[in-house]
């Protein structure tokens, strides 16, 4: 998986919450190798510190200028003051966010919605929806900033949506139908920051095994091949209001 070494996006402030996942490992690695400096969410320290030490090898001598930066998070007990922390010390590192890409999910229950466990609902509504929202809107002044210097330099929220299915998808499905609808409505209420969805269809990683266990490896697209959507996507700088989805149903 080893995308082209360009300028693209040199001198971007990049925040990819989610980054130890498949999309968002594969999207850190991509936007480093275009100029990007990373700042790197994720729940699993160990894999997230594993990462990091792979993208600072990647970089040589330009680590000391721009290594990525990692932030362990467990967005599940989050509180307001968890969300205004990650903000200061992104605002007082760095001053703004160019692009903030939401990359992380968490499966839930594969159950009848009539047999649901309302705890474990409540927490996959929390994680898959609840929790992007709340920290897009705490970091929202500082994607606002690159929007004040002129329009083409307008900052972009990328949300990464799944389809779902029509039944046993419980909360995961009804919270990526509501991040639909999320980005519909954000893009309408402003001008200041282009907010986009990418839905990459059925691809090949840990969270679409826990929830097609069935599903043989062969049916599902390798993470490389929404890269090159992905990053036209983020480089359009007309790029608003859109869901694009790739891949026909398979289910």
């Amino acid at each position: 998986m080893h995308s082209e070494k360009t300028d693209a996006f040199a001198g971007r402030i990049v925040v990819i919450n989610g980054a130890t996942g498949t999309i968002g490992e594969a999207m850190a690695f991509a936007l480093q190798r275009q100029g990007a400096q990373l700042i790197l969410f994720g729940r699993k320290s160990d894999r997230l510190n594993h990462l990091a030490d792979e993208l600072t090898a990647e970089l040589g001598a330009e680590a000391e200028h721009r290594a990525p930066v990692i932030q362990t998070v467990d967005f599940s007990g989050a509180a307001v003051e968890d969300y205004q922390t990650l903000t200061d010390a992104i605002e007082n590192n760095f001053g703004r966010i160019d692009i903030l890409i939401h990359a992380m999910g968490q499966g839930g229950q594969l159950s009848p919605l009539a047999y649901s466990d309302l705890m474990k609902f409540q927490e996959s509504l929390h994680l898959n929806l609840i929790a992007p929202f709340a920290l897009t809107r705490s970091l929202w002044h500082l994607l606002e900033q690159p929007g004040k210097q002129a329009q083409a330099n307008r900052a972009q929220v990328l949300f990464f949506t799944d389809r779902g299915t029509p039944a046993f998808g419980n909360a995961y499905t009804l919270a990526h139908a509501a991040l639909a609808r999320m980005i519909d409505q954000w893009a309408n209420e402003t001008t200041s920051v282009r907010i986009n969805g990418l839905d990459p269809g059925p691809t090949h990683s840990g969270l679409r095994q826990y929830r097609f266990p069935g599903e043989a490896q062969s049916e599902r697209a390798d993470v490389s091949a929404m890269l090159p959507t992905a990053l036209a996507l983020l480089a359009d700088e007309q790029a608003h209001g859109q869901l694009i989805r790739l891949q026909p149903d398979r289910i």
